[in-house]
């Protein structure tokens, strides 16, 4: 369907109604509802039916066929189980008293601010083979320690949603590598182009400065003590008032939490916390060889090719529920039933997740509907030279996840762009899928529709716009200074040099904005009145 720029209506819509009213629900309702309205000419009726079209599926036209909806998609329906399962286990660890003791642990270990921050910034480079993982796991273990220490749940939720993503983009073992490399090597064919799709990605991870550039900056801000915009005045606001934030996801109180009904044990340890963790990393990873068939081929490269990453989280998080509820009746830490009743408790806290998930993917699927991706696409101009493709192509990446919170949608539609457009530019063709894949990262790190940012608000327990009002300023920084290296592409194959350029822009950059934007440029009554002003 073709409706020109109406097709970019309903994103738009949502992005600035989430931004003016700070309730990010109601706008991504307002937001799938106009796109229905788009998409059924109009008629009030039709756009209900189109509505629960995208969001449960429906028939075909042979009455026999059931079509997936947002909500009965598998590979959505994995994703909304691994919520859910991840929020039972979250329960299960405070239940045993393991997440108290592991935060005791940490706190004896890292006696600042910044060793707190560099210690989530740690983990999430751990977690490194899925961003959903990284960013639900990461966020639930560390907020007992980031409270502790003042730190912001801003600040928190930033450092998950840019280590959950970034890592991802340049390690060669995570969820999204078989994705793309199967976008690399139709684009390669098509391209004439011969050269495995695997080897390719690991030539484009040093031209990837965005993603390079959003792990540098969490170590800089947190080493450094550079933070500015809403950042800065978040974490006055906490460090001054000992408020770590002023509104929870589901847009509670600062001090609400959805777990604290969960009675605590008393005897939990960190192997307590670490046993299941761990158990649960190993058998992720042992899922993920097993699901791309490497256990019957033995073949590395084909395994990464066809490994099924959300399925093999499933089957890891069950078994590690299961263990979960037998190690600790055996540890004397709760009963079977204690531990059913924390595991239920821990699911309901990710209801708000799913429906907020469930609404995001319903724009997404309005905007393949009335094919906003290919509108935006359509806008770019070849009648340009070359050493500036690269640099524009990243844009139009940046731009179209932004609008649609799908990095995954925008890989689809731009690399088999990029590629062809490089070989006949005459420019690195490594430079200009790079630019595709970081621009899918910028999207991720700052659209109030991405649903990695959504989830990083969720396990910072912090409400969604909070996050990417204060993430914003900082991934808008990093695509500056990268937009900078891509030009620098332009004019050689190399990636030294463009990242030289790179890292000194983006070094001047941060120095600037936090001498001219930093904490100085707020003050506690302000902050006050602004924060009274949104609670009313």
């Amino acid at each position: 369907m073709e409706v020109g720029f109406l097709s970019v209506i309903p994103p738009l819509l949502t992005i600035v109604l989430a931004i003016v009213t700070k309730e990010v629900l109601l706008s991504l309702f307002i937001g799938v509802f106009t796109g229905c309205m788009i998409i059924a000419e109009w008629n009030p009726m039709g756009a209900m039916e189109a509505l629960v079209g995208i969001l449960v599926g429906g028939y075909d036209e042979t009455g026999d066929f059931v079509i997936s909806g947002c909500l009965t998609d598998p590979w959505n329906m994995e994703v909304i189980m691994i919520c859910i399962m991840l929020g039972g286990l979250i329960g299960l660890l405070i239940r045993s008293g393991a997440s108290q003791a592991f935060g005791n642990l940490i706190s004896s270990k890292v006696k600042t601010q910044k060793g707190a921050q560099v210690t989530t910034w740690l983990i999430g480079m751990l977690i490194f083979f899925d961003d959903y993982f990284n960013a639900l796991t990461n966020g639930s273990i560390m907020r007992p320690v980031t409270d502790r220490y003042g730190i912001s749940r801003e600040k928190l939720s930033y450092i998950v949603d840019s280590t959950a993503v970034g890592i991802c983009l340049i390690v060669p073992l995570s969820s999204w590598v078989a994705y793309i490399a199967s976008l690399i090597a139709g684009a390669y064919s098509e391209a004439g182009i011969e050269e495995d799709a695997f080897m390719a990605f690991l030539k484009v991870i040093p031209y990837n400065y965005y993603a390079w550039l959003s792990i540098i900056m969490v170590l800089v801000v947190a080493l450094l003590k550079l933070d500015f915009g809403p950042m800065a005045k978040a974490e006055k606001r906490t460090r001054e008032t000992g408020r770590v934030c002023d509104k929870t996801f589901s847009g509670g109180e600062g001090d609400d939490d959805d777990f604290s009904s969960i009675p605590v044990s008393e005897k939990g340890k960190s192997l307590d916390l670490l046993a299941p963790i761990i158990l649960l990393i190993v058998l992720a990873m042992i899922f993920m060889l097993y699901t791309g068939g490497f256990f019957e081929t033995f073949d590395l490269m084909d395994t990464l090719n066809n490994l099924d990453g959300m399925l093999a989280l499933v089957y890891a998080i069950g078994i590690s529920i299961v263990f979960s509820i037998i190690f600790y009746r055996i540890r004397g830490l709760s009963k079977v039933t204690e531990s059913i009743s924390a595991f239920v408790t821990g699911t309901k806290s990710m209801l708000f997740v799913i429906i907020i998930l469930a609404f995001a993917w319903g724009i997404g699927a309005v905007g393949d509907e009335l094919g906003t991706a290919e509108y935006v696409a359509d806008l770019f101009v070849g009648s340009v030279p070359g050493w500036i493709v690269p640099m524009i192509l990243f844009v139009f990446a940046c731009a179209m996840t932004f609008s649609t919170g799908a990095s995954w949608g925008t890989y689809a539609i731009m690399i088999p762009i990029a590629v062809p457009l490089a070989v006949a530019m005459d420019v690195s063709v490594y430079a200009c899928i790079a630019t595709v894949i970081g621009g899918g990262g910028f999207g991720n790190h700052c659209s109030p529709l991405a649903d990695t940012a959504i989830l990083a608000s969720a396990s910072s327990n912090i409400r969604h716009t909070d996050h990417i009002k204060t993430q914003i300023p900082y991934s808008l920084t990093c695509a500056g200074a990268a937009s900078v290296g891509y030009i620098v592409s332009g004019f050689m194959d190399g990636w030294v040099i463009p990242m030289i350029v790179t890292l000194g822009v983006f070094i001047v950059a941060v120095f600037f904005l936090a001498k001219t934007f930093g904490e100085s440029k707020y003050h506690l009554e302000d902050i006050k009145e602004e924060d009274s002003a949104c609670e009313i």
